[in-house]
């Protein structure tokens, strides 16, 4: 009966320390692609107020977001995922248009999503390792 037990107990603990490796792993791979996103749409809001270079920059964020959204589809409520994909392709919208100012507003917003889902994540992870 005590073997059956610490076969159990052990057993648990293998499935906790996969729990938290899969949690972890998955918060960091969440935070390294919505980073990257965020710096790709600085880099267009920097090319706009810069006044050239605003085609690579935003070719560069729409590849960044084709790359990273098959993962964050996985991480990510899909609501998140419709105002993102919404706020990325309104960019191509405004920049064809030549409205510089649409476009900076447009792109201030984009950025502010993936910051506030970063930000989100950030939180509850502090909250689990949270040691008092």
């Amino acid at each position: 009966k005590g073997e059956k037990s610490m076969k159990r107990f052990a057993t648990a603990l293998v499935l906790l320390a996969l729990t938290l490796t899969m949690s972890i792993g998955a918060q960091f791979i969440f935070s390294k692609k919505t980073g990257e996103l965020i710096t790709d749409l600085k880099s267009l809001l920097a090319a706009v107020d810069a006044g050239e270079g605003e085609e690579q920059a935003l070719d560069k964020v729409e590849s960044e977001w084709r790359d990273s959204k098959k993962i964050l589809h996985i991480l990510l409520v899909h609501r998140s995922m419709d105002e993102i994909e919404i706020n990325i392709n309104s960019l191509r919208e405004y920049l064809d248009s030549g409205d510089d100012e649409a476009l900076r507003q447009a792109c201030t917003e984009a950025v502010k999503t993936p910051e506030n889902l970063r930000d989100a994540g950030k939180i509850m992870i502090e909250n689990v390792l949270k040691i008092e």
